[in-house]
């Protein structure tokens, strides 16, 4: 399961899926668009449907009714003609009757009065000083001020009496009017069309939701298992996850404000010019893709980073307040340890405090040297400042400033002298540490800096007199294994050969015979030891010579396990092995790694619990080859993994069992020794061996 849900073909599909549904997303809005943008032209500005809950309070209909109102109560006051005015209304989206009457001037494109068209399904009604409708959008805002109050005021100044006179001229007379109304057959095309916009905006609006919960599926098991491989429970890191975070939402930030942008202005530029607004949908559709698709994977970025718990290192602020916090952090722990060394400093009372001051500065030459010096320099900088006030009266004041500048010179000089000593000390420090003990350090500045010169020579000479006597310890003791081994193979020889002469005789008593058997049997165990002794401390004091050829780890472990067929048939244990069938090429010494190989294979057939598991993996990962055995210990593992491979160290506490503790040190040498690396972990039960080696032909990343 868990190879089908990692699996990269799934995750591509995944990506595809949510970038098919962005773009279907994005084609069915720009069509959309370009539907209710051709009605729209097509009405004179009039909109067709804009959310509203239903017809009757629809934009269509209400501004259809004021449009046309304006259209004729403007043609009233202009040389327009009937058919002009048709046209007019006709073009702002008005389908029904009009009739309009001011003075002598008429225009109707029916004749009808204030009656009939207020029991019109849809109607307005505008009379001198008063307005009737029975649409919910038009108020008195909609309606100029010079029918609902039609008279024109004139106001007249007395000039004996200085009064203001009012004078009100009537601007409409009886019987002037304008009436439009809109007949339910008018009305059902206008509602044909309302709803037709209804339902190509319900239509996108429920494709676009789809598409994105789709899409936000897809994308949210993609955050779940990104930088996941089906082989390990590693997280895997691509070359985008060097991006800084910031660098990586900056350009989040970026895509997404200049892709809008860019929309913007392409629907601008669609909608002002002559351009195709078709043509403009599928560019634009492909720019969001394309966006969409840099987005996503810069997100899934920041969450491999997070899920590898790199997302800190990779941002400069977050490196930056998590350093500022450490270094408060110090300067706390520096103030408080200040504090307790003056508190230890001045001791329990003002007579300690004097009597420890008296001994840190004056029993110590290093630093009663250096205050000495300080103090001098002190005063005689004070003379000579007292001496340039007292005579720049006089005129002499230059004499004691060129005084004043030698002195500076002369401590300036000084310090030089001390600071390139202290920077060969730093130095010095520097050689001894990369493993140079033969350096030695000469011609200082005399005082505290010759003292510590001599003091890192001393040290130099220790550290190199101890890693001496160090070599020389471990090359005598594995000197004395080598010679102890080699001169027990003989008489063990002689041994083994009687005590197998001696079990195929007929002993008596019958006693006898069990007890030679014993005797060949330890004497075989001795013969192990002892050569297991001898292989290790040749390829450890490096005498072994190592023939390192191109072998396939695979083929490795398959014969390995072939050789160990028996042995692991009449153990009980079932093997699992997943081995890949193309080759896993390295570099190193064929027979020794079949010996590593019989060694933990042998391992996990004492050690292993009856009835379990034996997992045995080879894997490749980039420039890095892997065997893997894994067991379950029929024992209790209570010892340190990191020790386990040194020699003569057992798992099995109790020594109940026939092993030597030399397996896993011998195969730690041998793998060592051909350029790989053998790690053992332990987990409660569970005893992991890893060796690991670089795939041969292939450059590290």
């Amino acid at each position: 399961m868990k190879k089908v849900v990692r699996s990269p073909i799934l995750k591509g599909i995944a990506f595809a899926v949510c970038l098919v549904c962005v773009a279907a997303a994005a084609l069915s809005a720009g069509n959309a668009l370009q539907w209710f943008y051709e009605q729209y032209e097509t009405r004179g500005g009039n909109s067709t449907y804009m959310l509203e809950s239903s017809f009757e309070q629809s934009n269509m209909l209400n501004y259809s009714f004021l449009y046309a109102f304006h259209d004729i109560d403007r043609a009233m006051d202009n040389q327009t003609t009937q058919e002009l005015l048709d046209r007019y209304v006709k073009s702002s989206g008005f389908t029904g009757d009009y009739y309009a009457k001011v003075g002598d001037k008429v225009f109707k494109n029916a004749d009808f009065t204030v009656e009939e068209a207020t029991q019109s399904p849809f109607y307005l009604v505008i009379t001198p000083g008063d307005y009737q409708t029975n649409l919910p959008q038009i108020s008195s805002y909609d309606i100029p001020e010079i029918w609902l109050s039609p008279y024109q005021t004139n106001y007249y100044r007395n000039d004996e009496t200085h009064t203001l006179t009012e004078e009100r001229t009537p601007v409409y007379q009886e019987g002037d009017c304008i009436l439009l109304r809109l007949t339910q057959e008018q009305a059902n095309s206008l509602q044909a069309e309302w709803l037709e916009g209804q339902r190509v905006f319900d239509h996108a609006l429920m494709l676009v939701i789809i598409l994105f919960f789709l899409a936000l599926i897809a994308y949210i098991y993609l955050l779940f298992v990104t930088g996941r491989r089906a082989e390990d429970e590693e997280v895997h890191a691509v070359l985008i996850d060097r991006l800084y975070v910031e660098c990586n939402l900056a350009i989040i930030l970026g895509a997404a404000i200049g892709t809008a942008v860019l929309v913007v202005v392409g629907i601008d530029e669609a909608l002002s010019s002559g351009v195709s607004f078709r043509m403009m949908t599928y560019l634009l559709t492909a720019l969001l893709v394309c966006a969409f698709a840099l987005v996503m994977e810069l997100i899934l970025s920041l969450v491999r980073n997070l899920k590898n718990h790199t997302f800190v290192e990779r941002s400069f602020i977050l490196r930056a307040v998590r350093w500022c916090w450490r270094t408060a952090g110090r300067i706390v722990r520096w103030a408080i340890d200040l504090c307790k060394k003056f508190w230890h400093f001045i001791g329990r009372g003002q007579k300690g405090f004097w009597r420890n001051l008296w001994r840190k500065l004056f029993q110590d030459y290093k630093t009663r040297n250096v205050l000495l010096i300080l103090l001098v320099y002190s005063a005689v900088l004070a003379v000579l400042g007292m001496m340039f006030g007292v005579m720049i009266d006089y005129g002499t004041a230059l004499f004691v400033c060129l005084l004043g500048v030698l002195w500076f010179l002369l401590a300036v000089a000084f310090l030089i002298k001390q600071l390139d000593g202290f920077d060969r000390v730093v130095d010095a420090l520097k050689r001894l540490r990369a493993g140079e003990l033969t350096y030695k350090l000469a011609d200082m500045p005399a005082g505290v800096l010759s003292s510590m010169a001599e003091d890192i020579n001393s040290l130099g000479d220790g550290m190199q007199a101890a890693i001496q006597s160090e070599v020389r310890a471990e090359r005598m003791k594995s000197e004395l294994i080598t010679n102890v081994s080699h001169d027990l193979k003989t008489p063990l020889t002689s041994i083994l050969s009687y005590s197998d002469l001696l079990c195929q005789e007929h002993l008596t008593p019958e006693e006898a015979n069990d007890y030679a058997k014993i005797i060949h049997q330890k004497s075989l165990r001795l013969k192990n030891l002892t050569s297991d002794l001898f292989d290790i401390s040749k390829v450890q004091s490096g005498a072994e010579q190592m023939q390192c050829e191109r072998i396939d780890a695979c083929t490795l472990v398959r014969q390995a396990l072939g050789e160990q067929d028996n042995a692991i048939a009449e153990s009980r244990l079932t093997l699992k092995v997943n081995i890949p069938e193309h080759e896993v090429p390295i570099w190193a010494d064929g027979k020794k790694m079949s010996r590593v190989m019989e060694n933990l294979i042998g391992n996990c057939i004492k050690y292993a619990m009856p009835g379990t598991r034996v997992f045995v993996t080879v894997s490749e990962q980039e420039s890095e080859a892997g065997i893997e055995l894994k067991n379950i210990a029929n024992y209790e593992m209570d010892f340190d993994a990191g020790e386990i491979t040194e020699r003569f160290v057992r798992g099995d506490a109790a020594r109940t069992t026939e092993g030597s503790g030399l397996g896993l040190a011998i195969a730690k040498s041998y793998v060592e020794a051909c350029g790989g690396a053998l790690s053992v972990d332990v987990d409660g039960d569970l005893f992991k061996v890893r060796i690991t080696f670089p795939v041969y032909g292939v450059q590290p990343s």
